[in-house]
């Protein structure tokens, strides 16, 4: 192992978390891809886990791509200029050693973060709220503090949709709906039933039925254990032929410091499913020949326009009350009356939508433009690097 490279204004370290394999994280075709392109702009990037800092020197314990031997090689660096969190998480200990990274890395004068990941959906969701100006692209949300909640929300509305507060890739989404009729403020009514469908952690498909609220929330509380849920207003987002669709976008900032949309498609679920993500199956489209044939030529344009604007409002609004960030993966729904709604907001984006299209360009530009922008910071005094600006 080489000795520790001096402090560098020009490198980029991509933070992410640590595995088994070797290298020790996931995601490598991603990363050599960018340690690639950085090296062609005059940026040195590289990857390392929380588990490779070294506080004591300070310095890392970090993963290059040697582009002419075809092979990922070990250096210890000085603590990157920049950071480009790319972290996930699946247990508790992940998030605590993450968390221990991030706060070291926040102290350091020399280190620079990318952006700042955004809290979970519930605090999005309430941010949104009191910016006030997406009200009617909110879909009704609430904290699942007990079965009570649920059993109440039943009560009024008929159906829920169960999603975990800090999930992704529709894991351990379910729609939870009450079949049969009976009278008012009798939800434990012995002549109800239930369903549940989704999918759970680990996106296996979930589908059973339950003769009345008491089996149905037995149940429930063993599916959802200690995690934390929200409930949330189910939506009617199926295509004519009854399949669920989302679109999602891909807003991030580019060379110059604006925020600029790199792209939007349609991803649509397997048929029947309750979700569209990938993961779970589903496919890519075009957003214009999508809606089109959805609502009309004069409606979808109306409509892409009107999701176009949404893409491009939501950072700032997020911005002003979180702090930096860099990029953000927007889910919208479109339901069968023809309203959009604001799904969800990733600060921690993939970008596969542009490899399902063959978008060349847009697909260049997504991988870019982190780095892109981690140029337009290093050339920034900070305090200057932090003002957020907007593509007019």
């Amino acid at each position: 192992m080489m000795k520790p490279d001096r402090p560098n204004e020009t490198t980029v370290g991509i933070m992410t978390t640590q595995t088994d394999e070797h290298p020790p994280f996931a995601n490598r075709g991603f990363y050599r891809r960018l340690c690639i392109l950085g090296s062609r702009s005059g940026l040195t990037v590289f990857v390392f886990t929380p588990q490779g800092i070294d506080w004591s020197r300070p310095q890392v314990t970090g993963y290059i791509y040697d582009a002419a031997l075809n092979e990922w090689g070990s250096r210890t660096f000085a603590l990157p200029a920049i950071v480009y969190d790319r972290c996930f998480f699946t247990a508790r200990r992940q998030f605590a050693d993450y968390q221990n990274a991030l706060d070291g890395l926040k102290r350091q004068s020399s280190v620079r973060l990318l952006g700042h990941g955004l809290k979970g959906k519930w605090d999005v969701q309430q941010a949104l709220r009191r910016d006030g100006r997406f009200d009617r692209h909110l879909p009704e949300t609430q904290p699942l503090r007990s079965m009570r909640t649920l059993a109440d929300w039943l009560r009024r509305r008929g159906e829920a949709i169960l999603k975990p507060r800090g999930g992704s890739q529709g894991r351990g989404v379910l729609l939870v709906r009450r079949e049969a009729a009976s009278p008012a403020g009798t939800v434990n009514a012995a002549s109800e039933a239930f369903t549940v469908r989704g999918r759970d952690p680990r996106n296996r498909a979930v589908a059973c039925g339950f003769a009345d609220a008491g089996a149905l929330l037995r149940w429930l509380r063993h599916f959802v254990a200690q995690r934390s849920y929200l409930l949330q207003q189910y939506l009617p987002l199926q295509s004519q032929n009854g399949d669920a669709y989302d679109v999602r976008a891909l807003v991030q900032k580019n060379g110059d410091g604006r925020w600029n949309l790199t792209g939007m498609a349609v991803r649509r679920g397997q048929n029947g499913s309750l979700t569209s993500n990938l993961h779970g199956g589903g496919t890519v489209e075009p957003i214009g020949p999508f809606l089109a044939r959805e609502f009309g030529p004069a409606r979808a344009e109306e409509l892409l326009h009107e999701l176009k604007q949404l893409a491009m409002g939501l950072p700032e609004a997020l911005e002003s009350c979180h702090g930096r960030l860099a990029e953000l993966g927007i889910d919208f729904g479109v339901d069968t009356d023809g309203n959009s709604w604001i799904l969800e907001v990733n600060s921690k984006p993939g970008r596969s939508i542009f490899t399902y299209l063959q978008d060349d360009q847009a697909k260049l530009d997504a991988l870019a433009n982190p780095l892109r922008y981690a140029r337009y910071l290093l050339r920034q005094p900070r305090a200057q690097a932090n003002v957020r600006r907007m593509q007019p």
